[in-house]
């Protein structure tokens, strides 16, 4: 359509151009007529007076000739559309000018960093919006794409393909009689993936009752149900075997049954891991766990627990959570005792006015009575920073169990009864992403613990187990015939107020640290006079390095305050223990495909230090060995 109207204006313009060419020719050939009669006029006028001066005449025939000049100059097209009428249409483009309207989603503020009495100025916050109209040819709104040609080529194979592992044996020994063995094999199935593991670790030591042996039995399967559903299973079975050497002298020749402290546990765990699934709005992961350990003095203790985190996602904004556990623990020790937990969480998740909420309560029901803790947590973004601030209050509960006692201290005899342990906490805690490989952070906390576990050594009579007292003329002669017994102590109610701190860097999967302090300050102690064996500082640094494909360094730098303790005597006095620096290492090279050979090096500092009182540890520690993998 546009070409045949510009044909038509065309043919238009032609028409009206020749009309006023031939009224222009006609106009011209009167006034050539008129300036002829005219000349002859003066010639005869000139001719009458012949006393006129030449001059005069000059100029008559100048001008003349000039108006004959300007008559003949050439017609140009722009003086003939200057004569068009005004009544005569003239074609004009009636097509809407393209314009695109770009708005920037990005609007400068401008802070005042001026303080008055210590507080930042408000800052001042554009809320208007400014439009910028561009002006794009058309032919610049769209391009077309011409693809180059594609020539097939072969494939090349840089390496062969990678072999998969599933059998590796790792065996290693060291000083002080230092043996290690560890069988793992992996099968990879369709809809299954099983891992077993099997260890045993022994040394000697320095000491003739410093000597022990571990045994490990691990299994883990994984059975995928569908596409959402997954079944978890662990099966595992441990025993531990040592002996009480504190303040036994090493040419003692009792029999060392005397001293010996010699635990099974056995358990299985079983997980329903329903994954999260868009088109689904409830999730949920029930677990169930068994337990039962027993010593060799016949001391058992039998766990069940079933926790079962659900969750439904009411819209984008808004999650209700309801969590659920329920734990019976049994425990035979002098006296049968046991202890029922039972423990819901409903909270509701907020993520609305830039700001992550967590808001919910905790009712308890325990053996001893009914609770109810309050469950508030709050996650907020600084704006234009990589700054992230939690704050909240929540409470953890813990029914306690033997081995979890044995984990923290290895020497104490079984305890009495069993009770359940609580933490009230308040924090705030600051986080920040400086990079994608440094993040760093550091937060305070008010704890209320009830029921805190504390060691201390065991007395020789009953009075001795009261605080404060004093055991004038002791002489402890039962540490030579049972060797060094810690007893536990449940502090009925400790305030406390910790610091943290963590930092780390980690570049790709070549070289990461993790770095991780805490301090803990006690307020208020009803029971104790001292928090006896709770280590007050903790700093813990671990590294690993893959220099390249073959060769892997690892290692742990930890320093611990001393614990409080009291002094072998014959009165009752309390005594804080050196602090502890241990230097760990490592090292691991792959020789071949099956290869491996590793070095793990343990207190490199040699440091004379006691975890607890009267147990020296070892010193330097070398052990080395080598991995041989199967393949398929």
């Amino acid at each position: 359509m546009s070409q045949l109207f510009k044909y038509i204006f065309i043919a238009f313009f032609l028409v009206i151009s020749s009309h006023q060419a031939s009224a222009w020719q006609k106009k011209k050939s009167n006034t050539k007529a008129k300036i002829t009669n005219v000349a002859k006029k003066k010639k005869l006028a000139s001719a009458k007076n012949k006393k006129s001066s030449k001059k005069k005449g000059a100029k008559k025939r100048t001008s003349k000739k000039s108006n004959l000049s300007v008559s003949d100059k050439p017609v140009k097209i722009e003086d003939i559309v200057k004569q068009v009428p005004l009544e005569v249409p003239v074609m004009r483009d009636t097509a809407p000018t393209k314009v695109i309207s770009i708005l920037s989603a990005f609007k400068p503020q401008l802070k005042s960093v001026v303080k008055i009495n210590f507080t930042n100025a408000a800052p001042i916050i554009d809320t208007q919006s400014v439009q910028y109209s561009y002006q794009v040819p058309s032919q610049n709104l769209s391009f077309s794409y011409r693809p180059i040609a594609l020539n097939p080529l072969a494939i090349v194979l840089a390496s062969p393909a990678k072999l998969e592992g599933n059998t590796n044996v790792k065996v290693g020994f060291g000083n002080y009689l230092y043996q290690y063995l560890n069988l793992n094999y992996i099968n990879y199935g369709p809809k299954t993936i099983n891992n077993l593991g099997i260890s045993t670790e022994s040394s000697e030591g320095m000491h003739h009752l410093q000597k022990y042996r571990l045994s490990k039995f691990d299994y883990q399967g994984n059975l995928m149900l569908n596409d959402s559903n997954s079944l978890l299973t662990h099966v595992f079975a441990n025993q531990n075997q040592y002996y009480r050497y504190g303040l036994v002298p090493d040419t003692l020749s009792l029999p060392t049954s005397n001293y010996l402290q010699k635990l099974t546990n056995i358990g299985v765990s079983m997980a329903f891991l329903n994954k999260y699934n868009a088109s689904s709005s409830f999730t949920y992961r029930p677990k169930f766990e068994f337990s039962h350990l027993s010593d060799v003095q016949n001391k058992s203790n039998t766990y069940i627990a079933i926790t079962s985190p659900m969750s439904y996602q009411m819209n984008k904004d808004m999650l209700f959570n309801f969590d659920l556990s329920l734990s019976y623990n049994h425990f035979n020790s002098y006296a049968s005792s046991s202890n029922t937990l039972l423990r819901f969480d409903p909270s509701l998740n907020l993520n609305k006015w830039k700001l992550k909420i967590l808001v919910g309560v905790s009712p308890v029901y325990k053996s001893d009575g009914f609770k109810l803790f309050p469950n508030i947590q709050l996650q907020h973004n600084l704006k234009d920073t990589t700054w992230v601030i939690k704050a909240g209050w929540t409470n953890h509960t813990t029914n306690t169990q033997y081995g979890d006692l044995l984990n923290e201290n290895p020497w104490i005899t079984a305890p009495v009864n069993l009770k359940i342990s609580s933490q009230d906490k308040q924090f705030l805690k600051f986080e920040v992403n400086a990079s994608k490989h440094l993040q760093y952070g550091f937060g305070i906390s008010l704890n209320r613990y009830v029921n805190l576990p504390l060691f201390n050594k065991e007395p020789l009579a009953i009075s001795d187990y009261l605080p404060g007292s004093a055991a004038s003329g002791l002489t402890y002669t039962n540490r030579v015939a049972a060797g060094l017994k810690y007893y536990t102590l449940f502090e009925s109610k400790a305030n406390t107020i910790d610091l943290s701190a963590n930092l780390r860097y980690q570049f790709s999967d070549q070289f990461s640290i993790d770095n991780q302090f805490n301090y803990t300050q006690f307020n208020y102690i009803k029971d104790n006079e001292k928090p006896w064996g709770f280590v007050p500082v903790k700093f813990n640094s671990t590294f690993y390095w893959l220099a390249n494909k073959k060769l892997l360094f690892d290692g742990s730098l930890n320093f611990m305050s001393g614990i409080e303790s009291i002094t072998e005597g014959s009165s009752y006095v309390a005594k804080t223990l050196n602090p502890i620096t241990l230097l760990n290492a490592g090292l691991s090279y792959k020789l071949s495909v099956p290869w491996k050979v590793w070095v793990k090096s343990s207190n490199l500092l040699n440091s004379q230090y006691q975890r607890w009182g009267d147990y020296p540890a070892l010193g330097v520690q070398i052990n080395a060995g080598v991995v041989y993998s199967f393949y398929k």
